[in-house]
């Protein structure tokens, strides 16, 4: 493609279709007719040799190449506004923005509350709409946060080895501790390596994932761990762990929180495991939103707070 001669208001009639899944809704958004948002979606096609959007029974869907070239196509789109627009001001006591995140379970429970209690004083309008990520420890992808999340949060590795689109702000960092019930009749306030591997485990263990940390560590050292349940959230641990004589190894802070309601035994781990690191995720495109600074600020300003009170 020549990019001397490619009219860039298609990239604009582009990023519209894409947001809209819509011919009427796109032209809608851009102030554009029907018809001419039906010749822009044409001339597209044939620019790129592809049928961009295909007509199914759920809606006009995607192909792998319109997927593909969005990415890229938003986040010129986003530098492009930001050198030309005002930045309009952001009021969060006027908003009704809904902000789509991705998290586990563990940052539901210790980050959220003092995020939404913040949302709640400033900005009552505003909602958050949480899914579960599908991999534990994998980033997701560059075009899942372009085109379907403002924010991940979880534990994801160091800013290095993401994608050069994605930004990241370390949240904090977290140990694990092993956790077994308060009257266990094999654990006494410390366990030992080979009483670890030798009972019986819950472990959190997600579908896409392979062996996990733990056990990676326990074969280095010649031992094993018997797992005698998989669960998919790190809420579920320590309420199984309080009605049996399993045990299991969980984020410090979590055990901390609930071991007094339900009489647990927070241990040593007797192997070394390096820490998990709570880490916010953005796609480039929303890196200079208001809206989307004042919530990355929210956050980041309600761990501290819980970072602090560990």
């Amino acid at each position: 493609m020549n990019i001397k001669s490619f009219d860039l208001n298609l990239l604009l009639a582009f990023e519209s279709l894409m947001t809209e899944r819509s011919v009427t809704r796109a032209a809608r958004r851009v102030n554009l007719s029907q018809p001419a948002m039906s010749n822009a979606l044409a001339r597209l096609r044939r620019t790129f040799d592809d049928p961009l959007l295909v007509r199914t029974p759920e809606g006009m869907k995607p192909t792998p190449m319109a997927l593909s070239v969005i990415v890229p196509v938003r986040a010129a789109l986003s530098q492009l506004r930001g050198a030309l627009e005002e930045k309009p001001a952001f009021d969060p006591a006027a908003s009704e923005r809904s902000f789509q995140l991705l998290a586990n379970d563990y940052a539901e429970m210790l980050l959220f509350p003092p995020v939404l209690e913040r949302i709640s004083a400033q900005a009552v309008g505003v909602t958050l709409r949480i899914d579960r990520q599908r991999s534990l420890f994998q980033p997701p992808t560059s075009a899942s946060l372009a085109e379907a999340h403002d924010l991940a949060v979880g534990f994801f590795p160091d800013a290095l080895s993401l994608d050069r689109s994605i930004h990241s702000q370390f949240l904090w960092e977290e140990k694990n501790v092993c956790v077994a019930r308060r009257d266990h009749p094999s654990v006494r306030g410390k366990i030992s390596l080979r009483r670890y591997a030798t009972l019986r485990h819950v472990a959190v263990f997600y579908k896409s994932e392979g062996s996990g940390v733990v056990d990676t560590i326990l074969e280095q050292r010649g031992y094993s761990r018997r797992v005698a349940s998989f669960v998919p959230h790190f809420a579920t641990v320590p309420f199984i762990v309080a009605a049996s004589d399993l045990i299991a190894t969980m984020p410090e802070r979590l055990a901390l929180k609930l071991s007094p309601v339900l009489k647990l035994q927070v241990l040593p781990v007797p192997i070394a495991i390096p820490p998990f690191r709570l880490t916010m995720l953005w796609h480039s495109h929303s890196d200079r939103d208001p809206a989307h600074i004042w919530l990355r600020g929210l956050i980041a300003e309600a761990a501290a707070r819980v970072d602090h009170s560990a």
